[in-house]
């Protein structure tokens, strides 16, 4: 299947000093809707999935939440299965940054090897059938793994530490690549970053039905430029964790800064475990949809890079008449965003600092397609 997604394009004006301002041209957006009109709701849920190289099973979570709501037939039995796979997914996509991407940014090893151990673990569990206690032994020991590489121990003791240069302390210890990061980025790296766009709110039933439907109806420019009652959000871990005490005390201190994007992932990493060890849906699963009129229906998923959005529209025959997408990417990658806002200032002795520099915050930001980043003398 051909990939649709797109690049995010940057140009940075640089001034010799530091990056004076940026500027965002997001990508262009896959026409689901046109892919879709006529088609069968039973084929839509299988293409959707395959459209997309990243976070299928959100993709295909979402599409099926949305498709059972339009089509007034949810499908509790399959709610559990269809929120595991999402979390496990999710947990995938946050190690990818932390084991590959932010490593090679910051000069550091990467570890390939323990990224394709967990998804063959994941993969052998979904395949298993497991039952409950076999599960909930998959997710401890998958816990263990992943503290033990991260942090350099099998417990999450680190977690609770609600003083941050307590945590910062705890970190010098364990010596791993991911808490040299962390010590990196608490050093000065990436203590900035942070912009006036504010964190989204929870993304329940009611705010979604009062925030964000609304505006998709009313803007037929939504999808390209998503907004929370007008105004552009932050979405992501981050926004989710907020509340951390650690995360909380940083957010005062210094904003939405890339150490606090990364330490919301660190956070965010036992929060996905505990919700795969559950053995029932919370009350606020990641995966939800909701009809809006007949044949109309809204689904909003939650990934490791934020608020995934589906709204689809039925005809009288069942058949699609119109799908639209809202990925987390057109939330981050604004062009009046978190990433455009959190480069503007930010100090580069050299044009190379100055991409590196925005490499940095796109990273932190996580995007789920390409980027280009281009630096201009101002």
């Amino acid at each position: 299947m051909r990939n649709l997604e797109g690049k995010i394009h940057i140009r940075l004006a640089w001034d010799g000093q530091r990056i004076r301002r940026a500027s965002l041209e997001p990508r262009a957006l896959v026409q689901i809707g046109a892919m879709l009109r006529g088609k069968s709701a039973q084929h839509a849920a299988q293409l959707i999935p395959m459209l997309f190289s990243l976070c299928g099973k959100a993709q295909a979570g979402a599409a099926a939440a949305a498709l059972e709501a339009a089509q007034g037939e949810p499908a509790p039995s399959a709610s559990l299965k269809r929120e595991r796979l999402v979390l496990a997914e999710a947990l995938q996509e946050t190690l990818w940054r932390l084991l590959l991407d932010l490593p090679g940014i910051m000069g550091m090893e990467a570890n390939p090897a323990l990224l394709a151990q967990v998804r063959q673990r994941c993969a052998q569990a979904f395949a298993s059938e497991q039952d409950a206690t076999a599960w909930q032994r998959f997710v401890e020991e998958l816990g263990q793994t992943v503290n033990h590489a991260l942090f350099g121990t099998a417990t999450t003791c680190w977690r609770d530490m609600a003083d941050v240069e307590q945590l910062m302390r705890c970190l010098r210890q364990a010596n791993t690549t991911t808490a040299n990061i962390v010590l990196a980025c608490w050093r000065g790296t990436g203590r900035w970053g942070a912009s006036a766009v504010g964190l989204m709110p929870p993304a329940d039933r009611a705010g979604v039905l009062a925030a964000l439907a609304p505006g998709w109806h009313s803007d037929a420019d939504f999808a390209r430029h998503p907004h929370w009652h007008g105004q552009p959000m932050e979405t992501g871990a981050l926004a989710r964790m907020r509340a951390h005490p650690v995360l909380a005390a940083l957010l005062q201190l210094e904003g939405a800064s890339i150490l606090t994007r990364l330490l919301a992932r660190l956070y965010e990493l036992e929060e996905l475990l505990a919700r795969l060890h559950a053995a029932s849906l919370p009350p606020q699963p990641w995966v939800q949809g909701t009809a809006l009129d007949t044949g109309v229906a809204l689904a909003w998923v939650q990934t490791a890079r934020g608020l995934l959005l589906h709204r689809v529209a039925l005809d009288r025959q069942g058949m699609i008449e119109d799908y639209c997408i809202v990925a987390p990417t057109e939330w981050n990658f604004h062009p009046a965003g978190a990433c455009v806002q959190g480069l503007a200032g930010q100090a580069a002795a050299s044009a190379e600092q100055a991409r590196r520099s925005a490499e940095l915050l796109v990273q932190a930001l996580d995007p789920c397609v390409a980027y280009h980043i281009e630096v201009d003398h101002a």
